[in-house]
């Protein structure tokens, strides 16, 4: 690798890699209802994650199964199995080193793949991107990919952005309109940053440091840098 090269790095989320992993697995004919996997959490049962029927009907992570059937009534419940789910990443992970043989978990249901001075001999970023992307996409799994200079970048724009590629230079510009939540801190963190009226990681980036750390934490103010 030259010195001085810049990193550039690929993430992989697989927004609904439990319930489609469900899907690729079954044999019978298609199920068109809503599907949910559950796990109990404080003696009730609660969705751990909605296939894209049933997030487009307004379900959510974290929501009851009582209440989610008090709205649809006719849904698929599985229950959730975590290690399986992990079992599919690595596997995925293991496929990935074709185009690169940096290729980290990312937790939950990602990926993270250093594509430093790899991309040409794939004709390009756009070019690998597109070629990960449909191979995630044969394989019956829905991914969104973002290239960045760095892995918490690329992270990010995937996850909260939706942003192909940010090129050399344009990861603060890229990331400054994502929410708040792309920092992935606490429910309750999150939740106070709103009520202050800080809602992007603009908002953040345009108060100092010191008084972000007083109030939210010092780790607020690292994940922001």
């Amino acid at each position: 690798m030259e010195r001085g090269m810049q990193r550039r790095y690929l993430a992989l989320w697989f927004s609904y890699l439990a319930s489609e992993r469900l899907r690729r697995r079954a044999c019978a004919g298609p199920d068109e209802r809503p599907l949910v996997l559950v796990e109990k959490d404080r003696g009730a049962l609660r969705l751990a994650d909605c296939d894209q029927r049933a997030v487009a009907l307004g379900l959510t992570r974290g929501l009851t199964l009582a209440d989610a059937r008090a709205r649809i009534p006719d849904l698929t419940v599985v229950e959730a199995d975590p290690a399986a789910d992990q079992r599919l990443v690595e596997w995925l992970a293991a496929l990935c080193d074709r185009f690169t043989p940096l290729v980290a978990l990312d937790p939950p249901h990602g990926l993270v793949l250093d594509i430093t001075g790899c991309a040409h001999l794939f004709g390009g970023e756009a070019a690998l991107r597109q070629r990960v992307g449909r191979s995630m996409h044969w394989l019956g799994l829905t991914v969104f990919a973002s290239i960045a200079g760095t892995p918490q970048a690329a992270r990010a724009l995937s996850r909260f952005g939706r942003c192909a590629i940010s090129l050399p230079g344009e990861d603060e510009r890229r990331t400054l309109p994502l929410p708040v939540a792309a920092l992935e801190a606490s429910s309750e963190t999150v939740i106070a940053l709103s009520r202050a009226g800080l809602k992007t990681l603009g908002d953040l980036a345009g108060r100092p440091s010191h008084t972000l750390a007083a109030r939210f934490g010092e780790a607020l103010v690292t994940r922001l840098r």
